[in-house]
C-alpha cells in the first residue's frame, strides 16, 4: 500500500526536460553543478506556473535562503540569467543569456579572469552594497546592470552619483539614477563636469521631478 502511494506520488510529480547539449556543455560556458540543479528547480517550478522564490528554492535544495540569494546574484552577475518582473511581489527567472551563449558556443577559460569591466562592475555593486548597509536583490543588480549595458553610464560617474545620494541621505537606486540620468541629458560626461553643474545647482537635490 506504501509503495503504492509512491508510485502515484512519483507519477503524479510529472517530468521536467532538459537539453543534452546543455548537459554537455554547461561548464563551458562558465556553470558548475550547483548553478545546473538550481537552474532545473527554477524551471520545475516555473513551469508549474508557481513563483521560484529564494524560499521555496532553499526548502527543496536544503540551503539557506542567503545561499540561494547570492547564487542567483552570481548568475546575473556572469550573464546568465535575468529577472523579468510579472509584479512586484512575483519576479521569474529568465535563462535566454544561458541559451544565447551555449548557441553562440562561448566559452569560459578553465582559468577564470575578471576582465576590467566585470571588475569595475563587481566594485559599483560592493560599493552600494555597502552604502546601503545590506545586499543587493537580484533585481537591484539587475537595475545596476541595465546601467552599464543599456544606459552606458560612466563607471566613474555612476560612483560619483553614489556619493551624492548618500551626501543627500538617498540611499535608492532609482535617486541614484535620476542623478545619472540629469548628468546624461545635460552631456556631463566627467566627474569634473559633474561637479562644476554641482556647483551651479548647489541647494538643489535631485527628485524624479527634475528629469522634466
Amino acid at each position: 500500500m506504501v509503495l503504492d502511494n509512491r508510485v502515484q506520488q512519483y507519477i503524479g510529480a510529472g517530468q521536467s526536460s532538459i537539453s543534452n547539449d546543455l548537459l554537455l556543455h554547461y561548464q563551458e560556458i562558465g556553470m558548475d553543478n550547483d548553478d545546473l540543479v538550481l537552474y532545473l528547480q527554477v524551471m520545475r517550478i516555473q513551469n508549474r506556473g508557481d513563483a521560484a522564490t529564494p524560499k521555496s528554492l532553499a526548502q527543496v535544495l536544503h540551503v539557506t535562503e542567503n545561499i540561494v540569494v547570492a547564487r542567483l546574484k552570481s548568475l546575473i552577475t556572469r550573464e546568465l540569467m535575468l529577472i523579468s518582473a510579472t509584479t512586484k511581489q512575483v519576479e521569474t527567472y529568465d535563462f535566454t543569456p544561458m541559451v544565447t551563449k551555449l548557441l553562440e558556443g562561448q566559452q569560459v577559460s578553465a582559468v577564470s579572469v575578471v576582465s576590467d569591466g566585470k571588475s569595475v562592475r563587481r566594485e559599483i555593486f560592493q560599493t552600494i552594497e555597502v552604502e546601503f548597509g545590506r545586499p543587493l536583490t537580484p533585481m537591484e543588480m539587475q537595475t545596476i546592470g541595465h546601467w552599464f549595458d543599456q544606459d552606458h553610464f560612466e563607471p566613474d560617474l555612476i560612483l560619483l552619483a553614489i556619493q551624492e545620494a548618500v551626501a543627500n541621505n538617498a540611499r535608492s537606486l532609482r535617486y541614484i539614477e535620476t542623478i545619472l540620468v540629469n548628468w546624461q541629458r545635460d552631456q556631463i560626461k566627467t566627474p569634473s563636469q559633474a561637479q562644476v553643474a554641482k556647483q551651479k545647482r548647489r541647494g538643489v537635490t535631485y527628485t524624479y521631478d527634475n528629469l522634466f
